[in-house]
């Protein structure tokens, strides 16, 4: 799979991740609202921070992949450069 590929299924896995965040939040706000007790619960304040704490470790994993991925591929045509002056 080359890179272009890679980068769709990271933006189609993080639309899916982003959609999912949103109705989830949205039904603890909905429970929050509904329930007798004012704000929202121990438990909802938990599954939201969670489920933020999840999507950053996520994109932090991509974006720090890539980042390695391009370093390689700068030191790689580094070298190749260097090879075509001194030959």
């Amino acid at each position: 799979m080359d890179g272009h590929g890679r980068d769709w299924v990271a933006v189609i896995l993080a639309g899916g991740l982003a959609l999912s965040l949103v109705i989830m939040v949205a039904a603890v706000f909905y429970d929050a609202l509904r329930s007798d007790t004012p704000g929202l619960s121990e438990n909802a304040t938990q599954v939201v921070i969670a489920a933020f704490t999840g999507i950053t470790g996520i994109l932090g994993g991509y974006i720090g992949g890539r980042a390695v991925e391009r370093a390689h591929e700068k030191q790689a045509a580094d070298t190749a450069a260097d090879t075509d002056v001194t030959d």
